[in-house]
């Protein structure tokens, strides 16, 4: 077992590191509300201060390897992909199909609409839990996929559109209000806390407005609060003050689990986790009846937490454990390289992104910056479907538009229409 004071000193530099690399990609940004704060706002109280808050209260429980493994792991994770990020780079990947800047406005609605009708069955057969929507977050766990994470999609990209459009403040003032009732009847405050980290960074990649460290500092504590009110509202906290911090610190399973992962000599499961999440979790159960529950990172769930998995109450989170078990003591490598590729197709779509200023090139950003737009869990990194959902905005962008964009024409600077848009926002130049 590590000493508390080895544990403090290694989880604090590896926080110092990880913010460095916070603050190097912001003073390269220019703003220190950028691609890093959907992470960033998680992570530094999920890995680094309710872990250390729960160590000096509970004690440590890991061994001196675990830990440091862990938190070696996590700094050059986030020293990586700002590495990539901020590289100069020229090259831009690109999509297919022509675009144009119209129906932003009437497809925003749609799909607000489309969000509606699909949550409406289960919000028909759970109507004593819409006051407490936590419960029908716990009683949809398994069998409802399809309509509960399709109807969360459709209403994030609603405000993205939204937002895109050249409606009025109070239009797209009451789309969000509408999104944000829907997402909150989901009863999860991980979708809530999205919506409110995508609106942030459309203020910052849609509107190229900069944020200073003061004000970035203000809007970090006010998220960070936001995150604690979500979590107090939605889990048993206790009576006694003593429960109420434990049951807080219980957020911080992310390192924990990891290291009892490592502490437990798992056999290397040479990838098959990994594997097994990309292609079991993106089937649907209504199309595999005998989908398994201890498919990839769940099998980890199955192996240390079975009562939780058996009864459907919610599985832990392993944090890196996984990719430990998948690879051993080459996690670190796998991980790297992974936020290396991260940071790489981050810094191609900021790029692209002002360069086109489409909502399009904005949903890949928003999923590079780890916003859950697609928030399923246990499927892998979903990045084809990111890009599907991008190239869907980008085709029915142009239904019914006077001008539509080509990428394989040519790439100008700016590819935003000169001319004052229809109500509707389609463009004409």
């Amino acid at each position: 077992m590590i000493s508390l004071g080895l544990a403090n000193a290694v989880l604090l530099a590896s926080m110092v590191v990880s913010i460095w690399a916070y603050i190097f990609v912001s003073r390269r940004e220019g703003t220190y509300l950028n691609i890093l704060t959907p992470y960033f706002i998680v992570s530094i109280p999920a890995y680094y201060l309710l872990p250390l808050f729960f160590a000096q209260v509970f004690g440590n429980e890991g061994s001196s390897y675990a830990y440091i493994y862990v938190y070696v792991t996590l700094a050059i994770e986030n020293v990586a992909f700002a590495y990539a990020y901020t590289r100069p780079s020229r090259s831009l990947i690109r999509l297919p199909f022509g675009y144009s800047y119209g129906n932003f406005g009437w497809l925003a609605f749609a799909l607000l609409g489309l969000a509606v009708l699909l949550y409406a069955p289960i919000l028909i057969q759970f109507p004593e839990y819409l006051l407490d929507p936590r419960q029908i977050y716990t009683h949809t766990r398994t069998g409802y996929g399809v309509s509960f994470y399709t109807s969360s999609t459709l209403a994030y990209l609603a405000v993205i559109l939204i937002q895109f459009s050249d409606h009025s403040r109070w239009l797209k003032g009451f789309a969000i209000l509408m999104a944000a009732v829907i997402l909150s009847l989901h009863g999860s405050k991980g979708q809530v806390l999205s919506l409110v980290l995508l609106l942030a960074l459309l203020e910052v990649y849609a509107k190229q407005r900069k944020v200073r460290l003061v004000k970035s500092l203000v809007a970090g504590a006010v998220l960070g609060f936001l995150a604690l009110l979500l979590m107090a509202a939605t889990m048993a906290l206790g009576d006694s003050p003593a429960e109420v911090m434990e049951a807080a610190s219980s957020y911080s399973d992310y390192t924990r689990n990891a290291m009892l992962v490592i502490d437990s000599h798992f056999p290397v499961q040479y990838g098959r986790l990994t594997l097994e999440s990309h292609v079991i979790g993106r089937i649907p159960r209504a199309l595999m009846p005998n989908k398994p529950k201890n498919y990839g990172a769940l099998y980890l769930d199955d192996q240390f937490y079975p009562k939780s998995l058996d009864e459907d109450e919610g599985s832990p989170d392993f944090g890196i454990g996984v990719q430990y078990a998948d690879f051993g003591n080459l996690a670190i490598v796998y991980l790297a390289l992974f936020a290396i590729l991260r940071g790489w197709l981050a810094r191609i779509f900021v790029n692209r992104l002002k360069r086109s200023r489409h909502p399009s090139d904005f949903v890949l950003v928003a999923f590079l910056a780890g916003i859950s737009l697609i928030p399923v869990g246990g499927a892998g990194w979903l990045l084809p479907e990111a890009v599907f959902i991008a190239l869907f905005l980008r085709l029915a962008s142009g239904i019914g538009a006077d001008k539509i964009y080509r990428e394989r024409i040519r790439m100008r600077p700016a590819l935003t229409p000169p001319l004052p848009r229809s109500s509707d926002g389609a463009g004409s130049v």
